[in-house]
């Protein structure tokens, strides 16, 4: 925690599922996101919490939900790096889902499996009023303070605020009536908000961009033990069906299976009022193309293809303003301790800008440590390989200096 408080306090959480021995992540990049990301996330969140410049009325504390395969590698820094740990199993056994299919491939096509549920452990923080479920290679740039307004005060008019609300959730579009007549109407209303959430529409093909499933990266929520109860009961009743996804629509793509999946379902299937879809140009940005890629009618050239989302025009995540991110998502643009110095064309300029804050905050981080710290690493920037950018924390492309967390 962050010592007493009377300002609201937001729970941030991460997860921790492994420690690279499998999968994805090799064990040298599991320690990456465990101290790397781990360190300058928190730090952000502490920048954008910060009372000495005013900039959040919210107060927060740190949570990490730690699988017990992730405990070896994990618990001891964490700890060290100002996370709250909670380790936690899987919420339910693989071997009580009632249906056969996800019952036997539930581990499969995903990143972590059934270990990813832990997140699920989020909705039971109860004490308090928000939480905020990100992964480690997220950077948080400004304060969501919108956000949390919007879901704790009453007759918040969430259409007319600063929100970077997900457009087709907000305009109006044509539709027909039983007459077949056209008409006009509002895509959602919300009496209350129980989640802000981003969509992963590159994991669609055209046509399924009304089941893309939630991007993993960033789910803001209420706590609340009958929704996790909700969810489990969702799990093992096991409607996930081959070959078209939960309740039959939704998470037929990688990771659909387990949390992106399951909350598309949740929320846009099952309880479709109570959610609001984000810009994820602006919130958990990570600097995609919103155009699918097409031939041409020789089937040789690819050209610039219809909107991902099905939206007949769409904003370009890689050229938006770094000034208009609150959030970003170090996913397509790569993690930032790879030392990465290009990327295409058109994703250049932000990755680089994206890239620059997080080198910018991770400076703030270690001057943020006592000058009789063993652990500061403040390098001097006179002669650093583009200390513009990196800060003396690359010194060269692909060549990193770690953050000491022991």
């Amino acid at each position: 925690s962050n010592g007493k408080s009377n300002r609201p306090i937001i729970a941030y959480v991460v997860t921790l599922t492994g420690c690279g021995s499998e999968k994805r992540y090799n064990p040298a990049s599991a320690m990456g996101l465990i101290t790397q990301g781990a360190a300058v996330l928190r730090h952000s969140i502490h920048l954008a919490h910060s009372q000495s410049s005013g900039s959040s009325k919210y107060d927060y504390e740190m949570y990490a939900l730690i699988h017990p395969s992730a405990v070896e590698c994990s618990v001891d820094a964490m700890r060290r790096l100002g996370y709250k740990v909670l380790v936690r199993n899987t919420p339910f056994d693989d071997k009580d889902i009632q249906k056969e299919f996800l019952r036997e491939h539930i581990d499969g096509a995903s990143c972590c499996g059934r270990k990813e549920f832990i997140k699920l452990y989020a909705y039971t923080l109860t004490n308090h009023p928000i939480a905020v479920i990100l992964d480690l290679d997220v950077l948080i740039l400004q304060p969501l303070d919108d956000l949390f307004d919007a879901m704790l005060l009453d007759d918040y008019d969430v259409t007319n605020s600063n929100i970077p609300i997900h457009r087709k959730d907000i305009e109006e579009e044509d539709g027909t009536d039983e007459n077949d007549n056209v008409t006009k109407q509002k895509k959602k209303k919300w009496n209350k908000i129980d989640a802000f959430y981003t969509r992963d529409y590159n994991m669609v093909n055209p046509g399924g961009e009304k089941y893309a499933g939630v991007q993993g990266g960033f789910l803001m929520v209420k706590p609340s033990e009958s929704t996790f109860a909700e969810y489990v009961a969702i799990v093992l009743e096991g409607d996930y069906r081959q070959g078209k996804g939960w309740g039959g629509h939704y998470g037929y793509f990688f990771g659909g299976m387990q949390i992106q999946g399951i909350c598309a379902y949740y929320y846009e299937g099952l309880h479709p009022n109570v959610g609001v879809e984000l810009n994820r140009c602006r919130i958990n940005s990570m600097v995609d193309n919103p155009h699918f890629q097409e031939k041409d009618d020789n089937e040789k050239k690819l050209h610039v293809g219809k909107c991902r989302d099905g939206r007949s025009d769409c904003e370009d995540c890689r050229s938006t303003n770094v000034q208009d991110v609150l959030s970003v998502h170090f996913t397509l643009c790569g993690k930032p301790w790879d030392c990465q110095t290009s990327w295409g064309v058109q994703s250049q300029d932000l990755c680089l800008k994206l890239h620059t804050e997080w080198f910018r905050i991770r400076r703030n981080f270690e001057e943020s440590r006592g000058e009789d710290d063993a652990l500061r690493e403040l390098p001097d920037l006179e002669g650093a390989y583009r200390p513009e950018h990196y800060f003396g924390y690359c010194t060269k492309p692909n060549r990193y200096l770690p953050i000491k967390v022991q």
